[in-house]
């Protein structure tokens, strides 16, 4: 698949909403309303990931290395950065800081062998409030999980059947979602109850595929369905924190999202998605995601914030400490980007829309 410059910004997009999600003390009222939801940025990862995967899986299933390449290429793109952070939090802080150890190892991020083996989200009680990057990486847990168990049902299953599965996933997922809420189940990094949305991308990538296919017969109802679902999602969530309604809605506005991206004729959004600093955002997400609350904790731990000169600020205000560590967020996922571009040599395609890839 070529690069699609579009879906990097999509990409770009969705990383920035995390970014705000995980930064806090905004003046501004509408900066606090997508702090507070900045969250539904994953959803909208989840969305491209199934929508890129499944395209990749359909385009190459007759392929006789389909599995060895497809696999292949997601250890090169998620491992190397993944089991760096892992290397770092588990070893390299305890070692140079053995006081900071327990802060690691405790029971938030425990236990500490789930991560290596990507079962953090089912075998850590809350994983996204695991200590530093590691609150992070059960994204990267549903996605690995996914990539398991889909590559089979593709190989082995026709389109009709494929369509019937991902309407079938994201119509029971809220139930599940329900139903294991009720029964006090954690359902925010639960495999299981963010289906949904990698279907909704799935569905969306078997749909341009078909022959009958025709851009223009969706796009008005695309434009309908996201103008709705937003605000809606947002008022649910802020009213009553359904979550399990609202997985859904903003499953559907991201796959309407990634529609328009694609297909939208319109000026003005077409200007902001080929804008070169959403785009170049979109590339390095990978890094700003992972990366993004090493910056800070790491000036912290050290007391160099105590010398401002020594930290990163990109405006005129030296005390903006959330401008100090998106600086270096964003140097970290830079300077990922360019040493997985220049070590590990992977074409620069439109392979994959997990988080950054």
């Amino acid at each position: 698949m070529k690069k699609i410059p579009q879906l990097d910004a999509v990409r770009g997009i969705a990383v920035l909403l995390v970014l705000v999600h995980n930064t806090d003390q905004y003046p501004s009222h509408l900066l606090r309303v997508i702090s507070d939801n900045g969250w539904m940025g994953v959803d909208l990862f989840f969305v491209l990931s199934g929508f890129l995967i499944t395209g990749i899986l359909l385009d190459t299933k007759q392929s006789e290395g389909y599995f060895r390449n497809f696999y292949a290429r997601r250890c090169l793109r998620i491992w190397p950065l993944y089991y760096s952070v892992l290397l770092f939090m588990f070893v390299i802080v305890p070692f140079v800081r053995p006081s900071e150890a327990h802060a690691v190892f405790e029971a938030r991020s425990s236990p500490w062998w789930a991560f290596p083996i990507f079962l953090q989200n089912f075998l850590v009680r809350i994983p996204a409030m695991a200590t530093g990057p590691l609150g992070v990486t059960w994204s990267l847990a549903v996605e690995e999980q996914f990539y398991l168990v889909w590559p089979l049902v593709v190989r082995f299953c026709t389109e009709a059947q494929l369509r019937k599965i991902a309407i079938a996933v994201i119509f029971l997922s809220p139930v599940l979602r329900l139903y294991l809420s009720s029964h006090q189940v954690n359902i925010y990094a639960n495999t299981f109850c963010r289906l949904d949305g990698l279907m909704a991308g799935a569905l969306l990538a078997i749909v341009i595929r078909s022959i009958s296919f025709s851009p223009a017969e969706f796009l008005t109802r695309a434009w309908i369905i996201f103008l709705v679902t937003i605000p809606l999602a947002l008022t649910v969530e802020t009213a009553f924190h359904a979550r399990w309604i609202v997985f859904s809605l903003t499953a559907v506005a991201s796959v309407s999202f990634v529609y328009l991206a694609l297909f939208s004729p319109q000026r003005w959004l077409q200007s902001v998605l080929t804008n070169r600093f959403m785009v170049y955002t979109g590339t390095i997400s990978y890094g700003i995601y992972l990366l993004e609350k090493i910056p800070l904790d790491a000036a912290r731990t050290f007391h160099l914030d105590k010398h401002r000169f020594l930290m990163l600020p990109i405006t005129a205000d030296t005390d903006n400490r959330n401008a100090e560590e998106n600086a270096g967020t964003a140097l970290c996922g830079c300077l990922n980007y360019h040493l997985d571009r220049g070590t590990l040599a992977i074409p620069c395609t439109q392979e994959s829309g997990e988080l950054a890839r």
